[in-house]
């Protein structure tokens, strides 16, 4: 340990450096003298020297500190290193011991200690933004003019602006870090590095250009008219003056006491959610030269004071999120999607079984009214139709200390985090088509963890979950990929990511990832169908999205190819990993000739009062499919599918005791089939009271499976079910009616009076597919489906 050796080292540095910039001292990194023992870090912050950042111990390294030394000093803190090893106080200890004591290295520092950020330092030979971070070294001092002043000497771009903090100034500078090292030796020294905030993917765009590009994107965009839909951000506030936003932004809350709606410094979540909700990706929107209409409008409350928030307990999060819903309905009619990329790390609901959040989101989704309460969250009122409301769930990320190769695995092996659980919510986990490593030398041998189309490294999955859970996620999103270095460490990097809005305060954009990403592109089409179809119901909405779904051929390659009724449970496990696949704007808008969907909203008392007191089945529902028959037994052998998407909401039993049994939580089960070729309708409904029966018993039908559906009994979680049938066009000519029937709940089971008359509400979604060069939608667009009610 040599202070000398230090300074010896740095001047011979200095003289390299032009007069002009030549600084008055060096940084010297001081290692304590083990792991556990500490350092005397104010007694390192005197005599002129400043304390410029401290990196605390690790398993592997104990606690180092970094320090400017003026070189006017170093006499100073020579002596008292001297004191320690020749004199003692009156006491009998050595001299300037607890300054001393502990350390057991002094040297002179690298720029990469400087490094804040988890990801590895960037490749020291590449120019790139760098988010600068400079000490104050005098009363007088301006370290940003110091900075411009070293930036103007060596040819690097600094950033026009600067934020000015009680201890730090921060700004941008342009540069490589093998020139970023002159820094060391000027008076423009940097207490921190940190990687900036905007999309590197832009080709690092220089502010000024970053900012010509926006300003562009804003001239070229008509923001939807007052009255249009919205997506209303759950998050921690958002920066509603951000120019891509201000025009589309409407109204900000806050759902926490004693806060603003605008989000606190440092919370840039909730804006870079808001850009996705908004316009989708903006990367082929800043690139591009067209005209942008947009189709729908923005709404923030704030529901956590930062990115993370540790003061409000998950439990009050069902509260949290009523009073966010009062405060953004009040005194309005638009309709709105809520979307909330924000999950609890808690370990309760990792298992699917409801919590008071969850079982808050599926309260207020089906429009009853809740109150806190020490078991959770009380009911107040009966569910209202008319207050219903579509809430956009992330399924939860798979956080750095699990990174792997073999993510697949670890995805599987990670449980979707609560909320998610909600069965009335649409959760949103988060795929990848991002696989390409940034086009630079310092990239060379990098890939992408993810192949094209397949789950994203940082998505969460149900694989885990036991029976009668609902199936999470619901569909999948982009959610960015990670890139693995050939040393084999993980580098996030922005090219594979989704370039949004920025929350801070040196750019006006930034990249995303995982399933907050996936979640927020999901809402805004949400909003979109709201806008196509604004008559849609909630439910209706989140049953769109799922039946336009679709599992891309990576994900399809892991599906067993035949239908054996072995391999359902296998289906069933891909399907908790992948949920529907992934929906895009143009199949959830549009319908081509060769896939034609037929929608049905429609409602039933599914139960009535039994003779002795108790709950029966009432009715169920039959729709006649409008097929062309006379096409179908045409084209005789040939191959059809027909997918069916059923999707309703169920008022929750928040009770602790209730989320045990399978049943207990649900108010009601609805469920769908179809007849069979060799039934008649009074056979159909037979067979259906039959089925609905044992699964209240949860006992097992005796009656023959049709294999000709892909998941069959599996669709059967949770409040949307799913499912395709497959078969040739002859035997679905004769399948003309699909059946929708109830089965029990606590409605029922708890013989609830108040709910014997209650109407519940469904979407049915159904359609048809021929690879064969036959026109179907003509016959099908003459015909309508006639619902028919069959009373016990």
């Amino acid at each position: 340990m040599d202070l000398g050796l230090a300074e010896e080292a740095a001047r011979e540095g200095r003289a390299e450096i032009a007069e002009p910039v030549r600084g008055d001292g060096f940084v010297v990194t001081i290692t304590s003298w083990s792991t556990g023992y500490h350092l005397a870090l104010e007694r390192l912050d005197a005599h002129g020297a400043k304390l410029l950042s401290v990196l605390p111990e690790t398993e592997e390294l104990p606690e180092r500190a970094l320090v400017w030394v003026p070189f006017s000093a170093v006499s100073k803190f020579v002596s008292l290193f001297e004191q320690f090893a020749t004199e003692h106080t009156r006491g009998g200890k050595p001299k300037n011991e607890t300054l001393v004591a502990n350390i057991e290295e002094l040297r002179l520092s690298m720029l990469q200690e400087l490094w804040q950020e988890d990801e590895p330092f960037p490749n020291p030979e590449d120019s790139r933004w760098w988010e600068i971070w400079l000490v104050q070294l005098t009363k007088d001092q301006d370290p940003v003019r110091e900075l411009r002043r070293v930036g103007e000497e060596f040819g690097w771009r600094v950033a026009d602006d600067s934020l000015a903090f009680p201890y730090r100034d921060v700004t941008l500078v342009y540069a490589s870090a093998v020139e970023l090292r002159a820094l060391l030796t000027t008076n423009a020294i940097p207490g921190e590095l940190r990687k900036p905030g905007f999309a590197e993917e832009l080709f690092g765009l220089d502010k000024v250009f970053q900012s010509e590009l926006v300003a562009d994107l804003v001239n070229r965009t008509e923001p939807a008219e007052a009255e249009a839909p919205a997506v209303c951000v759950l998050d921690c506030g958002v920066q509603a003056d951000h120019p891509l936003l201000a025009k589309s932004f409407d109204n900000a809350y806050t759902a926490l006491k004693g806060t603003s709606p605008a989000p606190a410094p440092g919370a840039r979540h909730g804006t870079e959610m808001a850009g996705l909700a908004l316009y989708g990706d903006l990367e082929p929107l800043v690139k591009g030269v067209g005209p942008v209409r947009l189709e729908h409008r923005l709404e923030s409350v704030k529901i956590l004071r930062g990115h993370h928030d540790d003061q409000t307990d998950p439990q009050f999060y069902g509260k949290v999120l009523a009073d966010a819903a009062a405060h953004v309905e009040i005194g309005q009619t638009r309709q709105r999607v809520y979307s909330m990329a924000v999950t609890s790390g808690d370990p309760k609901g990792a298992d699917g079984r409801p919590t008071s959040w969850s079982a808050a989101i599926d309260a207020l989704a089906i429009g009853t009214d809740i109150v806190p309460s020490s078991k959770g969250i009380g009911l107040v009122g009966t569910p209202d139709r008319r207050a219903a409301r579509l809430f956009f769930v992330s399924a939860g990320n798979i956080t750095r200390d699990d990174w792997n190769v073999d993510h697949l695995t670890v995805s599987d092996t990670r449980r979707v985090n609560d909320p998610a659980q909600a069965w009335n919510a649409l959760t949103v986990g988060a795929y990848t088509e991002r696989v390409d490593p940034p086009a630079e030398a310092s990239f060379a041998g990098y890939r992408a963890v993810a192949p094209f189309g397949e789950l994203s490294p940082f998505s969460r999955t149900s694989v885990l979950w036991p029976k009668g859970r609902p199936i999470k996620p619901d569909i999948v999103m982009e959610g960015g990929n990670l890139l693995v270095a050939p040393s084999g460490d993980f580098d996030l990097h922005e090219v594979v990511e989704v370039v949004t809005t920025s929350g801070g305060p040196f750019s006006l954009l930034a990249t995303a990832n995982a399933t907050s990403a996936a979640t927020s592109q999901a809402a805004r089409l949400g909003a979109l169908v709201l806008r196509r179809y604004p008559s849609l119901t909630p439910q209706a909405v989140r049953g769109l999205l799922v039946h336009a779904a679709e599992w891309t051929s990576a994900m399809n390659s892991h599906f067993p190819s035949t239908r054996e009724r072995s391999l359902k449970a296998r289906r069933h496990a891909l399907l908790k990993r992948y949920g529907w696949g992934a929906p895009t704007e143009q199949r959830v808008l549009t319908s081509a000739a060769s896939d034609v969907t037929m929608i049905v909203e429609d409602e039933f008392r599914p139960f009535a009062r039994s003779q002795s007191g108790g709950f029966s089945m009432r009715s169920m529902r039959l729709h006649t499919l409008p097929w062309p028959s006379d096409q179908l037994r045409e084209l005789f052998g040939a191959t059809v599918r027909m997918r069916v998407t059923l999707s309703y909401f169920i008022e929750p039993n928040p009770s602790n005791r209730g989320w045990q049994g399978k049943y207990a939580y649900a108010s009601h089960g609805l469920r769908f089939d179809v007849i069979r070729p060799t039934e008649n309708q009074a056979q159909f409904r037979e067979r259906l009271s039959n089925e609905a029966e044992a699964e209240e018993r949860a006992v097992r039908p005796k009656l023959s499976t049709d294999q000709r559906w892909f998941l069959g009994q599996a669709r059967n979680s949770g409040s949307i079910h799913a499912d395709i049938w497959e078969g040739s066009a002859s035997e679905l000519a004769r399948c003309g009616v699909i059946a929708v029937y109830p089965v029990g709940g606590w409605w029922k089971q708890n013989n609830r009076r108040d709910r014997v008359d209650l109407p519940v509400c469904y979407t049915l979604l159904v359609s048809l597919y021929s690879e064969a060069p036959t026109d179907i939608y003509t016959p099908i667009a003459t015909q309508i489906g006639i619902p028919v009610t069959i009373e016990n």
